[in-house]
């Protein structure tokens, strides 16, 4: 029976996994700029500024995939920018965000997803191999609210704070143990040659195309 549930989940990442894949990915850099606006502007439970202004990175997972019963899995893909020394963002690296997780859980559900990442440490993990939240990198549900932080009552103390979107209905487990990893396939259709993430967040020998000002713009609250 555990057999038969692992090959279901399977199928359904890999079936998540050809939904996605069937993008371009100037659709994929167009939602994950869409899906940062929205989360900036939401009149109560938004990014604090603070956050975004001392994030070392951040990522956008458009639309993640979630089931479970018993057994669940998640699937999602978006980007990852990083702020250089003058305190701009810069070039889209594609990745992807894979979870399975035993426990009680019942129901699914769709799920836009921003991480900020505090450390260079953990995202020179995701792009060196793989990051493992809460086990490369500490991970905590992001505080919300523009007012948080602005009279220094708050410490920032995990690696990775998580924001999510959430469309449907889910009762499971958190981000927690979810893997995100770098999407080489994307970045070299992107990009159009293969090229290290290191290289597109440096801007080094690589030819932006003209959708990455979109997030871009958004990054740099332009």
């Amino acid at each position: 029976m555990k057999k038969k549930i692992l090959v279901i989940l399977l199928a359904f990442v890999v079936s998540m996994s050809s939904l996605h894949a069937g993008k371009s990915e100037d659709l994929k850099v167009l939602e994950s700029a869409k899906t940062l606006k929205d989360l900036l502007h939401l009149p109560e439970n938004a990014i604090p500024p603070i956050l975004f202004k001392e994030a070392y990175a951040i990522a956008i997972i458009h639309t993640t995939y979630k089931v479970g019963f018993i057994f669940g899995g998640q699937y999602g893909n978006g980007v990852i920018c990083i702020k250089n020394d003058e305190g701009n963002w810069g070039n889209p690296v594609f990745i992807t965000l894979m979870e399975g997780s035993v426990g009680f859980q019942l129901g699914a559900s769709s799920s836009d997803l921003v991480l900020a990442f505090k450390t260079k440490k953990a995202v020179d993990g995701l792009i060196t191999s793989k990051l493992t939240l809460g086990i490369d990198a500490s991970v905590a549900a992001g505080p919300v609210g523009r007012e948080v932080g602005v009279n220094g009552d708050i410490f920032f103390q995990q690696e990775v704070y998580t924001y999510a979107m959430t469309k449907g209905l889910y009762a499971g487990v958190s981000l927690a143990g979810s893997s995100l990893m770098v999407d080489e396939g994307a970045n070299t259709r992107f990009y159009g040659k293969e090229i290290s993430p290191t290289d597109i967040f440096n801007n080094y020998d690589v030819t932006v195309p003209p959708v990455a000002k979109t997030l871009a713009r958004i990054f740099n609250g332009n």
